[in-house]
């Protein structure tokens, strides 16, 4: 087990360094052309960037330090600070939509007022939105494949700001081919108003998912539901069982259930018994922490649908 969670976590350091290098280039290209042609709609793109370049590193961080193991301050390990990063990057995001929408909504003021404005070397702007595009869908889909891989909520948000740049940026591309054969130059600034709409939805969902995970909200129903049809199969080794709760933390998943023994049985028995439903959940659902109690039964025969297992 040990060698596949170093494994996990040398994957996820890997992605997450590949992010902050796609990231940095992409980032320092846009605000080279976005100044060089005046578009609004570029300069908010690369701010975008810049936020999912100091998300990249945020998580970066995170992957690092959500894999120490546990210490004697945190004993349930690190993995919430994969939520708490991605709640710091939809913050981060939000003040980022901020700025776009007031420089776009004063260039539109200037133009509808009659003041002028024309984008330069469009093309350049053109081919970096292009370009941006290409590179930010392979590498979110690489994130996003590693983040399902390895549960990781850090390079799950950054995959999802990577590929809000995909969708961003592609829309930038058309809104200025459009713009340089119509020369309608307040479509930029409806461009940057559109990607500050995108940018802020996404934010929210990121920001939702990590709060949840942060008031330790149950896993998702399907895994509950296979957790369950585990325990089910495994009836006939003991009684019943009940306060079945799960959580998560980062990338982390944690389990625990009391199980009821006839009172027959001996408590080195019992631990087998349960040693291997744990065993069974940790082979079928992948890496979980899985916290097993015994209980012996009340001896209330008279209410119990298993008698047959104490005699």
């Amino acid at each position: 087990m040990k060698n596949t969670d170093s494994n996990a976590d040398r994957e996820k350091i890997r992605a997450a360094n590949i992010s902050i290098a796609s990231n940095l280039i992409l980032t320092l290209l846009k605000f080279i052309v976005g100044f060089a042609t005046g578009a609004i709609s570029i300069i908010s793109e690369a701010l975008h960037s810049l936020m999912d370049l100091l998300a990249s590193l945020i998580a970066r961080y995170t992957v690092g330090q959500s894999s120490k193991p546990p210490d004697e301050e945190h004993r349930y390990g690190h993995g919430k600070i994969e939520d708490i990063s991605a709640l710091i990057e939809g913050m981060l995001i939000i003040f980022a939509v901020i700025f776009i929408l007031y420089e776009a909504g004063s260039r539109i003021s200037m133009i509808i007022s009659g003041g002028k404005f024309e984008i330069e070397i469009i093309w350049a702007g053109i081919a970096v939105m292009l370009i941006a595009t290409v590179v930010n869908f392979f590498v979110s889909r690489y994130l996003h494949s590693i983040a399902r891989k390895t549960n990781s909520s850090a390079l799950e948000a950054d995959s999802l700001h990577l590929m809000t740049d995909v969708y961003t940026a592609f829309g930038i591309f058309l809104g200025l081919v459009i713009v340089e054969f119509t020369k309608i130059w307040i479509l930029d600034s409806i461009i940057a108003i559109g990607v500050a709409i995108i940018i802020i939805r996404a934010a929210v969902r990121m920001m939702l998912k990590s709060g949840k995970n942060l008031m330790d909200i149950k896993l998702p129903k399907d895994e509950e539901d296979k957790i369950i049809a585990i325990l089910d199969s495994h009836k006939e080794k003991f009684i019943d069982y009940h306060k079945l709760r799960t959580r998560s933390s980062g990338a982390e998943k944690y389990i625990d259930v009391h199980i009821i023994f006839p009172k027959q049985i001996s408590v080195e028995e019992a631990h087998g018994i349960a040693g291997y439903i744990k065993s069974d959940i940790i082979e079928k659902i992948g890496k979980i922490n899985v916290i097993v109690h015994i209980e012996p039964c009340n001896g209330k025969c008279e209410i119990c649908e298993n008698k047959g297992k104490c005699d």
